[in-house]
């Protein structure tokens, strides 16, 4: 088979291909013989009937099986020889092509590839991060956590409200005198701004400070798609009663707590949550450490995207970000102008993660990761578990919409980045605790003699990744806690 290869443009390439007589012949005969010895022909023995009287049978249907398998064949020899890596099946009208006694088949199309680039030095790197330390408060707030665990929620007479109370109310939902929805004696958990599913946050703070008896409104939008379907999307007039104040008590530190939790004494228990939160920082550090060392590595080189496929991806973000703000009643000419000044920052961030999964990929191809079964169920009921669903549900799920591929691609991609983090160099930067600190060089760089990878983080970019996972050090909790 004869290819051509032409480079329309980054990731695109127009292809030729020419299968000659003798390859088709081939795979006639073949077909031939599979179906001779497959097919009983009256009056002769199997493997023995004569090509001219299966032509005669066969012809018609044969000819598109292989036509079709021609090409399959075409296209595998084509990827291997020519080292080629598709994101899409090559649009082919099959049909339109025509299979001629003793021509060669000749056809052509566009291709959309992988982005090509030069696999950059991820290995010897070095990346400032902040060192991980644990303080005071934070074990004190660890202690506090668990604690809560065993509060109990206790009325206060005569009290005021303050932060954290649990207020029981009285309320009502009013369309003009008409009551269109009320609860007696309802939990409202003080603080939040939201009340039976109703936001109002003017109803907080008419409630600050006061007693039982005190009395609190608000004018709240319904959500539109509030479980009550009779009020969604209504204005309505929310008036409440503040009937009794509890606030939760916290079980004193002594020797019955600490048993119950397997402690021997306060130090241990507290040494125990040092641990845990050391531990928590530890896996923020390292999730920060690969997201700086990819960008380093995007930094240091060119992948170029086909701009279709940029392009459609926006349109998507577009479509979706249009219809959420129709949901909130925003109006068309705001709609798109919120969409159109969004446009080029949306752009360049999907252009970031795109290639930013090209880079991991070829990473992963480099290091040959694969992704085993026990991997994929764990990642599942990882899943499961934060959704509150059966592990069997979101199989189902993620079977029933073609996403498994997607999640085995993210697994791969994360073990690509762990790979690239234990091959570099920490270094502890205790100046990237300080909001205020300013990158003085910088992040990182490579020890090969290829392009050094330039660093496209400031510490102030480092401390923002580090503060999306902030909660969970602070909710760590012991191990014989959870006993």
């Amino acid at each position: 088979m004869d290819f051509k290869v032409e480079t329309l443009g980054p990731c695109r390439k127009k292809i030729a291909i020419t299968i000659p007589p003798e390859r088709i012949g081939e795979e006639y005969d073949k077909k031939y013989e599979e179906i001779n010895d497959a097919v009983a022909m009256p009056g002769f023995r199997p493997g023995r009937a004569p090509r001219k009287l299966l032509e005669r049978r066969f012809s018609g249907k044969l000819g598109d099986e292989v036509k079709n398998d021609l090409i399959k064949a075409a296209l595998e020899e084509l990827f291997e020889k020519e080292k080629l890596e598709p994101l899409g099946a090559p649009d082919i009208d099959v049909e339109a092509l025509e299979l001629e006694p003793n021509e060669a088949l000749e056809f052509d199309f566009e291709l959309v590839t992988k982005p090509e680039f030069e696999t950059p030095t991820y290995k010897d790197l070095e990346v400032k991060v902040p060192p991980i330390q644990v303080s005071a408060e934070e074990i004190d707030a660890a202690v506090d956590n668990l604690l809560r665990r065993g509060a109990t929620l206790e009325t206060v007479d005569g009290g005021e409200v303050t932060d954290g109370d649990v207020l029981i109310v009285d309320w009502r939902a009013l369309d003009g005198d008409s009551v269109e929805a009320r609860d007696d004696n309802a939990y409202y958990p003080y603080g939040r701004g939201v009340i039976a599913g109703f936001v109002a946050e003017p109803i907080d703070e008419q409630l600050a400070g006061t007693k039982v008896g005190a009395e609190a409104s608000a004018t709240v939008r319904v959500s539109v798609d509030d479980p009550r379907e009779e009020l969604r999307d209504r204005e309505l007039d929310l008036k409440v009663e503040l009937k009794e104040i509890k606030r939760y008590v916290l079980p004193p530190l002594d020797a019955k707590f600490l048993k119950k939790h397997d402690y021997d004494d306060e130090a241990e228990l507290r040494e125990d949550m040092e641990k845990n939160i050391s531990r928590a920082k530890a896996r923020q550090r390292d999730g920060m450490a690969e997201g700086l060392l990819v960008d380093q590595l995007l930094d240091s080189i060119e992948i170029n995207l086909p701009e279709d496929f940029v392009d459609q991806e926006v349109e998507n973000w577009s479509a979706r970000k249009r219809m959420s703000l129709q949901m909130e009643k925003v109006e068309d000419e705001e709609i798109s102008k919120q969409i159109e000044s969004a446009r080029d920052d949306t752009k360049a961030a999907i252009e970031r993660d795109m290639q930013r999964h090209f880079l991991l990929e070829r990473v992963a191809d480099e290091e040959r990761l694969e992704v085993s079964e026990a991997e994929m169920m764990q990642a599942i009921e990882e899943i499961a578990a934060a959704y509150g669903h059966p592990v069997e549900q979101v199989i189902g799920q993620y079977r029933d919409q073609g996403r498994l591929a997607e999640l085995q691609s993210q697994i791969r991609q994360r073990k690509a980045a762990q790979v690239m983090r234990l091959a570099a160099k920490l270094i502890d930067d205790p100046s990237m605790l300080d909001d205020d600190a300013a990158p003085k060089k910088k992040a990182g760089k490579s020890s090969s003699s290829k392009k050094p990878a330039k660093a496209s983080s400031s510490k102030k970019s480092a401390k923002k990744s580090a503060k999306k996972k902030a909660a969970s050090s602070n909710a760590a909790s012991s191990k014989k806690a959870d006993k």
